[in-house]
């Protein structure tokens, strides 16, 4: 090969690389594929191709290009892991899991190959051995929140729920916007009786992805248990009477704050607005409720809500109340006063 093809093949593997970065696969792929053609043993390329076409869903393919990257080269550690990641994507788990083992052998330090084993590992059904590698990536790197939720999903197929609680807490001190770490902070929470923190985590989770109908029926089961809620005492329950009266609801989450039993009033007042929405007290009443149990941008978020209905009002009654006085230097409760 002359010296004129391999300074091409070097230029169109640059030009992939810069596509590559800027997710523009097609030609990042198209660049990959005139370099191989001019230097056929140009590893780089085929790796990239791989990269390339797995972002591009052509997962065949992409393994196709790492088998020939590391045809050339071997000892790559990145060939292997990502050559693992193609194998999951088409359902070879087994497979996959032996490819990010020898990526292990040349990177053994690398927490992101544990971390995507791990993942492997849960889809193969073996739980105990996914924590054991998640273990492995948080102890090279400790603050990835995905590595902390996948870790607490593999403990939660294991019924150890409260190691899955500590794994959740640890995902939202990382990562607190997260939904689904709240809602399955919530199952693990529920499957330990730990009625309130159900409720309260199911709450943010529904806060966060308002969609979340899962949430909601959670919601739902956990407030049931809490509140004494069953079958032979249906009638406060909106699933078997949906022409209930939201004040029912109302007046009991008034009546649980008032016993300082906040997580419960919480869930009282969310589901009165499932049924009114446009209950401007309760959202009002359910700002006070997080802030005396310091969910400051939860307290936040209702009092704004409420603010939206009646300005004056909720504005003088929010500077007045000191059931609110943990948000009063927030800024954001200074822009909500100002308006």
């Amino acid at each position: 090969m002359n010296l004129i093809q391999n300074l091409e093949a070097a230029w169109y593997y640059h030009l992939g690389s810069r596509h590559l970065e800027a997710n523009e696969h097609d030609r990042a792929l198209a660049n990959f594929n005139k370099a191989v053609n001019l230097q056929s043993d140009h590893y780089q390329a085929w790796f990239g191709r791989g990269m390339a076409l797995g972002n591009l869903e052509r997962h065949l393919e992409a393994l196709k290009s790492f088998d020939e990257a590391l045809a050339v080269q071997p000892n790559a550690s990145f060939g292997w892991h990502n050559r693992a990641i193609a194998l999951g994507k088409l359902g070879r788990s087994l497979e996959a899991l032996n490819s990010f083992d020898r990526a292990l052998e040349f990177n053994p330090c690398a927490a992101s190959i544990w971390h995507n084993r791990g993942l492997t590992l849960i889809d193969m059904g073996l739980y105990d051995k996914a924590v054991q590698s998640f273990d492995r990536s948080l102890s090279l790197h400790p603050e990835v929140a995905g590595a902390w939720y996948n870790r607490g999903n593999a403990l939660l197929e294991l019924k150890l729920y409260h190691q899955a609680l500590n794994s959740f807490d640890r995902a939202i001190e990382f990562n607190p916007d997260d939904a689904k770490t709240w809602y399955n902070r919530g199952l693990a929470a529920n499957s330990m009786g730990l009625y309130k923190q159900a409720v309260a985590s199911f709450g943010r989770s529904i806060a966060l992805k308002p969609g979340g109908t899962e949430a909601v029926g959670e919601r739902r089961v956990a407030l049931a248990k809490l509140v004494g809620l069953n079958q032979r005492n249906a009638k406060f329950t909106p699933a078997s009477e949906p022409a209930v009266d939201y004040l029912i609801w109302y007046n009991l989450g008034v009546e649980l704050a008032r016993k300082c039993r906040y997580s419960e009033a919480i869930a009282c007042y969310e589901t009165t607005l499932e049924i009114n929405p446009d209950f401007a007290n309760a959202f009002y009443n359910q700002a006070c409720c997080y802030a005396l149990l310091g969910f400051v941008d939860l307290a936040l978020d209702n009092l704004q809500r409420a603010v939206e209905f009646i300005p004056n009002l909720y504005r003088e009654l929010a500077l007045a109340d000191s059931d609110l006085s943990c948000i009063w230097k927030q800024e954001r409760f200074e822009a909500l006063i100002r308006g």
